[in-house]
């Protein structure tokens, strides 16, 4: 794979950001906090809640350790996508943590300017969501095809190639 690819990897990360603060705006400056969209119910709809704590609400109420860790966890996921990308470059892996970090970053950014992350994907009884959810979760699963189908096969494939990189 070469440099170039790396202009995609920013291009998407961009892109996927720019998605997320674009769905939160709409809802902020769309509906009240509580409403839903649409307003008789049903299935899946939006509904504009603050969440200030972590998944299923863990940790609420503790902004500063949520601020903190999240800070952590994308910086470490960002030295990773940059790690492999000069070693591994294999596409799932670096989407994979293109999305994770672009996910966190959307809702560190919420929790910094808000004390909160903006959810509004409500889907049944399902906890909600919003869209850096959606690619935090997203790239989680891309890892694990990657770990599990991919980085084996890729390692022994090195060694019977004689292949160092």
């Amino acid at each position: 794979m070469k440099k170039p690819y790396f202009i995609i990897y920013i291009a998407m990360f961009a892109a996927f950001l720019w998605l997320d603060r674009f769905f939160k705006n709409l809802v902020v400056n769309h509906l009240a906090l509580g409403e839903a969209w649409p307003s008789g119910g049903g299935f899946a709809r939006i509904l504009y809640t603050q969440n200030t704590g972590v998944s299923f609400s863990l940790l609420a109420g503790h902004p500063e350790i949520l601020i903190a860790l999240q800070s952590i966890l994308f910086v470490v996921v960002a030295i990773a996508f940059v790690l492999t990308y000069r070693r591994l470059r294999h596409p799932l892996l670096q989407t994979a943590l293109c999305w994770i970090a672009c996910g966190g970053l959307g809702n560190l950014i919420d929790r910094i300017r808000f004390g909160y992350v903006i959810d509004f994907i409500s889907v049944g009884t399902f906890p909600i969501w919003n869209f850096a959810d959606m690619c935090i979760v997203g790239g989680c699963i891309l890892l694990g095809i990657y770990i599990l189908f991919v980085h084996g096969n890729s390692a022994k494939e090195k060694e019977v190639a004689g292949d160092d990189r």
